[in-house]
């Protein structure tokens, strides 16, 4: 009876047990297709929205807004050109008239940040010096940085016989925007790194002041401001070789070109401000992939200067652009706020602004996602769903998702770093790590009492290798020699190209006659050395100047130019050896 009774109770409570299970189950069945329908109810709403809307933006008249460029027509403004007439412009709403820049009818450059300001044009195209405009209370916002790097460059010729801003000395004609220099323009990438090469600039030669190329093709001047986009490219065509000195080399890693706004266009329209950005960025990314199509859409449609602004230039221009965007390692359009304040101290430093906040200078994107678009309705019904699978799902999609891009910004910023701090040629590190390292190692062998040395490394009669063979022999024959010295050194010293042929070592904690035993090596390899270029070896030797600190020592320039002199003694001597104090 008991065992009967004990039966009974058992099938009841299994009975109990699969009913509830397969209540469970339908109520889980049921909030699971609630949750099904949810979705699909706020996406087919969304969806609708988005269309609705977007047949509104094609029936009625878009709102009309105009650009502003800082030059005249040509690729440098390739993605404005690309959204307008592939129509990303339109579809976004927006009718834009694109006014070309350069010079006007009286002869003064055309301002893009005066147009802006009184609302003449609402958006600009112009450089990193808009932040001076700002620290002094302007109200503009930079949108967009096209370029990672800076087109500006100092441009000579070969047949002036230097590559480095230390060689201009108080003789040789040169033109740059510098202050008082009887122009209305300044160029602050031009004084900062002529501020980081020690040069006095009361004492240059610069009195004629001109952007004309013919000027430095007929030696009327020895030292011309210019792009890397453009004016190489007419040196070349004339029969010249074209020498570049970069302010990267001097640690000046400033911006290219910029897109921008004022803060009221911003306050007032900012939907118009997010659509002509994303626009113009979409844009760019055609015009980048599609460099002969634009190339050609330029020609025909917005006139350059002339004649010699061909297609073959602006394939040429597209070129260059493509290595300043940097776009395989970020994306277009991307703002560093650290950049961004690394240039604010140096513009701080020359004295060009006081302490500015970049909070307001900066425009932050608008985040357009699935969330945004659902943000509202959430709001209204989240208590109910707030457990559901497919919140928590979207919610971990939405995490995994903003990780990624974290992690992809770190690796871009990472990247960029190594760019702006290592020279493009040899891949050793440039001038800039150079000098910060100098002046750190002085400074400690000061405090601590360590020793230190530095050799500077020039190579003998480079001028011939590069006219006997090509600067392409030349480019080959300047990595050979960063390839086997840097074989000889160890990891704690400091190799690093300092312009042109000219190269310097920082040994910390090594005595001079550690030193002299290296240096001795290194001359030695690459006397060895041979560079085979189109089937033939090409040979070459260097010179080295070595010197140590002393007590006498006062700043790390002294210790930079002992050795400097000592390099010059060593050409003096013959070539192909070594000289010290």
């Amino acid at each position: 009876m008991l065992m009967c009774m004990h039966n009974i109770y058992t099938v009841k409570g299994l009975w109990v047990l699969r009913s509830f299970v397969v209540y469970t189950a339908r109520c889980c069945r049921q909030i699971f297709l609630a949750i099904v329908a949810f979705v699909m109810f706020f996406s087919l709403l969304a969806i609708c929205t988005r269309a609705i809307s977007s047949e509104v933006v094609a029936d009625s008249e878009l709102t009309p807004v105009t650009l502003q460029l800082q030059w005249y027509h040509q690729f440098q403004f390739a993605g404005y050109y690309a959204a307008k007439e592939k129509g990303f412009y339109k579809e976004a709403g927006l009718q834009v008239t694109i006014k070309n820049g350069g010079y006007d009818e009286t002869g003064h450059a055309v301002a893009p940040e005066a147009e802006v300001l009184f609302n003449r044009a609402q958006f600009g195209s112009t450089r990193t010096d808009l932040l001076i405009n700002y620290s002094q209370g302007l109200p503009f916002v930079v949108l967009a940085n096209i370029m990672q790097h800076s087109p500006y460059i100092f441009l000579t010729t070969d047949k002036f016989g230097f590559n480095r801003l230390e060689d201009i000395g108080s003789q040789r004609p040169i033109s740059l925007n510098l202050p008082n220099a009887g122009d209305d323009r300044m160029d602050a990438e031009a004084l900062a790194a002529l501020k980081v090469s020690k040069l006095d600039l009361s004492n240059l030669n610069n009195h004629f002041p001109t952007w004309d190329l013919s000027d430095l093709l007929l030696g009327h001047t020895q030292l011309i401001p210019a792009y890397s986009t453009d004016e190489p490219y007419f040196i070349e065509k004339s029969g010249q070789v074209p020498v570049a000195i970069e302010p990267i080399s001097y640690g000046i890693d400033f911006y290219g070109d910029l897109l921008f706004t004022r803060q009221k266009m911003l306050d007032d329209h900012p939907d118009i401000v997010e659509k002509f950005r994303a626009a113009s960025l979409k844009g760019w990314k055609y015009a980048m992939d599609n460099t002969e199509e634009i190339a050609t859409l330029i020609m025909n449609k917005y006139p350059t200067r002339g004649p010699h602004y061909d297609k073959d230039f602006l394939i040429y221009e597209a070129e260059q652009i493509k290595q300043l965007m940097y776009s395989d390692v970020v994306e277009i359009g991307y703002v560093n706020k650290e950049r961004w304040q690394r240039i604010a101290e140096i513009y701080q430093s020359l004295g060009l602004i006081e302490t500015v906040n970049l909070e307001g200078f900066l425009y932050q994107p608008a985040q357009h996602d699935l969330w945004g678009a659902y943000k509202q309705w959430i709001q209204l019904l989240i208590i109910p769903f707030l457990i559901a699978a497919g919140v928590i799902a979207y919610l971990f999609l939405l995490t995994m998702r903003l990780k990624k891009e974290i992690r992809k910004r770190k690796d871009a910023e990472k990247k960029l770093k190594i760019q702006a701090e290592q020279d493009s040629l040899t891949g050793i590190n440039n001038r800039y790590v150079f000098q910060k390292s100098l002046e750190q190692e002085f400074e400690r062998a000061r405090r601590y009492h360590h020793p230190f040395s530095l050799m500077i490394i020039d190579i003998d009669l480079f001028k011939k290798v590069n006219d006997e063979h090509g600067h392409q022999a030349g480019d080959e024959v300047l990595r050979s020699l960063a390839r086997v010295t840097q074989k000889l050194l160890r990891n704690t010293d400091v190799f690093a190209r300092y312009g042109g042929e000219e190269f310097v070592v920082l040994m910390p904690n090594t005595s001079i006659e550690e030193t002299l035993a290296l240096a001795q090596r290194i001359l030695s390899a690459n006397r060895q050395n041979a560079v085979l270029y189109n089937n033939i070896a090409i040979h070459y030797t260097i010179s080295i100047g070595v010197t140590e600190i002393l007590d006498s020592d006062t700043s790390a320039e002294e210790i930079f130019k002992r050795s400097d002199d000592l390099l010059y003694a060593a050409k003096d001597a013959g070539r192909d050896c070594i000289k010290t104090p």
